[in-house]
């Protein structure tokens, strides 16, 4: 350490040997290389993937080699349903070129195929009896496929409604298959026990209460009014009984 006057001013000055200032700058160029191989070799990485990932097609131009045209679409079509939408994309691998699509055979009525995109779609308008039997064709230009394949459209069993939101589509109650089975019956004679025991129990209530009220003839109002009740009860359940057997006789005639 020594004291230094430049510039007219006095300040300290620490010295320094060769050795060291050659030590820094191999350090500095050793680091600076360590990083430049670094960053080297993330890049080399990085683009290392894509070059794996190349298709065949692209890392041999040359070769020209390519998969036979084949219809990939199975032999059972998915099922449609009459009055509803049906889309089904017709699917084919292999070929060197665009796919052009055709089908012999007769397809159901509404159902249509675009020979382009491969799409056979359309709205049913009935079921079928049996499974359609029809042939898709398949060309690239240069080759040309065919395979055999059947279709099922089903016939539902009621008109096809769209759920709503406010009111969810619950399943039919079979009203007609119960009655015609006998259950219309039961159901009335549930109905007429349910109905005398409870008036049973609000005829005991009222007795318990002390609302029983004698009649101008010493008779009890209470006990004429559900004899009342009850005959009204047992007439409704015949007749109902009795309607019910005449329409299961003229539906059945």
């Amino acid at each position: 350490m020594r004291r230094s006057r430049r510039g007219g001013h006095s300040g300290m000055e620490f010295g320094g040997s060769g050795e060291d200032s050659f030590v820094a700058v191999v350090v500095t160029k050793l680091t600076g290389a360590l990083l430049f191989i670094l960053l080297l070799t993330m890049v080399i990485m990085a683009l290392l993937p894509k070059a794996i990932d190349l298709p065949s097609s692209e890392k041999s131009p040359a070769s020209g080699a390519s998969a036979p045209l084949a219809i990939a679409t199975p032999d059972d079509l998915p099922e449609a349903i009459a009055g509803r939408p049906y889309v089904l994309a017709l699917a084919a691998t292999g070929g060197k070129g665009p796919v052009r699509w055709a089908v012999d055979g007769r397809l159901p009525e509404g159902l249509t195929v675009d020979a382009e995109s491969g799409l056979l779609r359309g709205t049913p308008e009935k079921g079928t009896p049996e499974p359609a039997s029809l042939v898709l064709r398949a060309s690239d230009g240069s080759d040309r496929v065919a395979r055999a394949t059947r279709l099922v459209v089903y016939q539902p069993d009621r008109p096809l409604t769209v759920p709503s939101k406010w009111k969810p589509a619950l399943p039919p109650i079979p009203w007609r298959e119960w009655l015609d089975q006998g259950f219309g019956f039961l159901v009335l004679a549930l109905v007429h026990v349910v109905g005398m025991g409870a008036l049973g129990a609000l005829e005991r209530r009222a007795v318990a209460d002390g609302v029983a009220d004698e009649g101008p003839d010493g008779g009890s109002s209470t006990s004429r009014r559900f004899f009342l009740y009850r005959a009204t009860l047992r007439l409704a359940t015949a007749g109902s009984a009795v309607a019910l057997a005449a329409w299961l006789a003229g539906a059945r005639a």
